[in-house]
């Protein structure tokens, strides 16, 4: 039983995190849509810099919940 309750909660872990990373992913990039259209060009390197940093910090809160 506790097999199964532990795989139920890695399987909804899963779900959870990548909803919670999409979310992230709109919102960044709808800031960087009003962004660009107020400030141009120099607002891309924001929204590719954001971009990467949640990129990094998904990466590393999985690999800690991995361990």
């Amino acid at each position: 039983m506790n097999f199964l309750r532990a795989a139920g909660r890695e399987v909804l872990g899963l779900f959870v995190n990548d909803w919670v990373q999409s979310g992230v992913i709109i919102v960044i990039l709808a800031a960087g849509w009003f962004a660009v259209s107020k400030l141009g060009a120099p607002a891309l390197v924001l929204l590719v810099l954001l971009l990467a940093g949640q990129v990094v910090w998904f990466a590393r809160a999985e690999a800690k919940r991995s361990v």
